[in-house]
């Protein structure tokens, strides 16, 4: 029984992180990710992936033994900054003035337009 327990954790694990207990993503896991995603692959695809994808995973563990201690958090590397202004109440302009700056024809104070839709 309790070993019947230990597989349904694993199984739960590997579930949660995508991996199996190696840390290994499978193609079983890429096709549910394409599934999920609606994607149709191909299971030599899904192999492909799943391979490419370890290479990611395999990389990202090398930059984890990086020590960042000493290094300051950046947030941006440009220099920008968000451009704000602050909310004013402003009048609403009046139609006539802005049925005046096209220069398409106007009916009863609409701009009349092309038909693109045409009635059988």
């Amino acid at each position: 029984m309790g070993e019947d327990k230990q597989k349904n954790s694993d199984l739960i694990d590997a579930g949660r992180t995508g991996a199996d207990k190696t840390g290994a993503v499978d193609a079983e896991k890429i096709k549910h990710i394409a599934h999920l995603a609606r994607i149709g692959i191909a299971d030599e695809d899904a192999d492909r992936y799943a391979l490419q994808m370890n290479s990611v995973l395999d990389y990202m563990k090398i930059l984890e033994e990086v020590d960042t201690t000493a290094v300051e958090m950046t947030l941006q590397v440009n220099g920008l900054n968000n451009v704000t202004r602050p909310d004013e109440v402003r009048t609403e302009e009046k139609s006539a003035d802005l049925l005046g700056v096209s220069p398409l024809p106007k009916i009863s104070g609409q701009i009349a337009v092309r038909a693109v839709i045409k009635e059988d």
